[in-house]
């Protein structure tokens, strides 16, 4: 099918000008966001660091210098005085594994918002007998979204009298898809789909934008529009939607991307930002989108680089401090990236540290169940885990822990997780 490109100007909001404040927050700010569970100690920043911030560092000093390997570096920061409180080594640039995440979330709630929905449509093709279902480059799209859109198709064909169609699906947004530099070859579909502008209730297809063509012929069938043939095309450039659908919340979005780790969504993000500020949705694109969205937020990612968005790649470094710093971003609470800090898991209980995965269930992390807040990272030979927590003085706290080149046990996680239990002092 021939065709101009869909416009996706009007889809996608433009990157906004407003420059993130990631500076000591107020008391004022803090208080507002309820995070301090100690007002009446927390809201005065310290002159230096607190005597309980003082053992926290030294039992962190010793419990850092064995079963960490050499490549381990980390960082403490008092979140309303921006006091770094223990730190080693943390301009380090190491594999971040899936704590990259939090780049890739802090980003796309910063140019497109927390209320941005994708809008999959079918537009009509060059004649009533052909429409074309357009990818929006959004993972949330269901079965359930398809079938509404089936429905409002066939009542408007029907009312031009046409009873079979030739169904082609555009997933033109994204360029082709290929490996990102850093994954190996299992890792597609392994551990992420191939990353393309169409698919349905998250399916693991070959070809998810043809799965999703499949599905909605179905329901067209069903609905009693006859598809004479299923293939891939262009919607032509000015042709007007038939039937829309909108995806979930950003904002909902992100909070599954960080819960479960989901590095199909992560990817979608990284796309949809790259779009946003003007790059194509190719990964040299994404990349070159990434670093100056960061550099908003505080993030000057420097000769640090990130070649995707789930930090899957192996060649992906950040340092401890660069993961702080977008923590500590998340916390004020008039920050775009707000909902970061509300959608990390949490200790034992939700997401990627929940108890069933054996996170913070022994002796001593048990004690910090459901009062640390934190992204996980897990990948060949790097474990790591960056958040937020009260500590022992009743403030919060933003840490980050990166380990290289020492496993990937579960043994090596539990001994990541008492780091964060003696951050907040009960161990």
């Amino acid at each position: 099918m021939v065709g101009e490109p869909v416009t996706w100007g009007d889809t996608i909001p433009r990157m906004s000008r407003h420059r993130l404040r990631t500076s000591a927050l107020s008391a004022a700010l803090l208080l507002a966001a309820g995070w301090s569970a100690s007002p009446a100690t927390a809201l005065t920043p310290p002159s230096a660091v607190s005597p309980t911030d003082a053992v926290m560092a030294g039992l962190l000093d010793a419990r850092t210098t064995v079963g960490f390997g050499s490549r381990f570096a980390g960082q403490v920061v008092d979140v309303a005085s921006g006091e770094q409180v223990w730190a080693r080594d943390p301009g380090w640039a190491l594999r971040p594994a899936s704590t990259a995440k939090l780049v890739t979330a802090a980003n796309a709630l910063t140019v497109l918002g927390p209320t941005f929905r994708v809008t999959t449509a079918v537009r009509r093709g060059t004649s009533w007998g052909q429409v074309v279902l357009v990818g929006g480059g959004g993972p949330s799209l269901s079965s359930a979204d398809l079938r509404v859109l089936a429905r409002t198709t066939v009542a408007t064909l029907s009312a031009h009298r046409v009873s079979r169609v030739k169904l082609w699906f555009d997933d033109s947004l994204f360029a082709a898809p290929t490996r990102a530099r850093g994954w190996l070859a299992d890792d597609v579909p392994t551990d992420v789909r191939a990353v393309r502008a169409l698919v349905v209730d998250e399916h693991h297809a070959a070809d998810t934008s043809l799965d999703a063509a499949r599905v909605f012929a179905a329901d067209l069938t069903r609905a009693g529009i006859g598809v004479t043939a299923v293939g891939r095309g262009r919607a032509p450039f000015d042709a007007a939607p038939i039937a829309t659908v909108r995806g979930d919340r950003l904002d909902v979005m992100v909070t599954q991307m960080l819960q479960t780790s989901d590095n199909d969504h992560a990817e979608a993000l990284h796309r949809l930002v790259a779009l946003a500020v003007g790059r194509p949705a190719t990964w040299t694109g994404a990349a070159l989108a990434q670093r100056p969205v960061a550099a908003e937020q505080g993030v000057v990612l420097g000769a640090t680089q990130l070649y995707d968005g789930s930090g899957l790649s192996r060649s992906d470094r950040l340092t401890a401090r660069q993961l702080v710093t977008l923590v500590t971003g998340a916390l004020a609470p008039l920050s775009p990236s707000a909902p970061v800090a509300r959608a990390l898991p949490i200790a034992g209980l939700t997401g990627t540290l929940r108890a069933s995965f054996g996170r913070f269930t022994t002796a001593p992390s048990r004690c910090a169940a459901g009062v640390v807040h934190a992204k996980t990272g897990t990948l060949d030979q790097a474990v790591t885990l960056a958040g937020w927590t009260t500590g022992a003085d009743g403030r919060l706290k933003a840490f980050a822990f990166v380990v290289n080149d020492a496993g990937d046990s579960l043994t090596l996680k539990r001994r990541v997780d008492n780091l964060a239990a003696t951050v907040t002092g009960c161990y």
